[in-house]
């Protein structure tokens, strides 16, 4: 599932995508660049942080490995409302549940973004919904298939494959 997820990645943004925080063999094994931050193992928040650090981009795209189904027009479309938007950070939502936000399917303006979080972690929050309350934040509203987690194979059996 991740190397769909990257490939995704990929098409819609035109850039490689990272893993954040795999292993070697996981690397290796999907032919992807792993990025270790120094706050490795502090979670979410830590690792959008670790991974804002390792790049130059003006924008960041975070995907989790399991939402195989969350397409090239699905990032194209947080990208978009980003550039069109005063906003720090686009965030997926279930369109069934607005309040639901999908903050590992967004995309960050970095600039405006890394301060904030790097205080907020720095003040011990850990939770990214913690340590957006300072940003603007914009959402786009999906269809709950997309930004569904595949967690296991059976997870599989009424969406077909990927």
């Amino acid at each position: 599932m991740a190397s769909v997820v990257a490939k995704n990645l990929q098409s819609a943004f035109g850039s490689t995508a990272k893993l954040i925080g795999a292993d070697e063999s996981t690397s290796s094994e999907l032919g992807l660049e792993s990025v270790i931050g120094t706050r490795e193992g502090n979670g979410p928040l830590a690792a959008i942080i670790d991974a804002m650090e390792s790049t130059t981009s003006t924008f960041q795209a975070f995907a989790p490995n399991d939402t195989p189904f969350f397409t090239v027009n699905n990032y194209a479309a947080l990208l978009a409302k980003l550039e069109d938007s005063k906003s720090d950070v686009v965030v997926a939502t279930d369109a069934t549940d607005a309040s639901r936000a999908h903050w590992l399917l967004s995309v960050w303006r970095k600039s405006s973004c890394m301060p904030t979080l790097t205080k907020e972690f720095e003040r011990g929050v850990r939770s990214v919904h913690g340590a957006v309350l300072d940003l603007q934040i914009a959402t786009v509203a999906f269809d709950a298939a997309a930004v569904r987690n595949i967690n296991t194979v059976s997870d599989l059996l009424d969406r077909g494959t990927i």
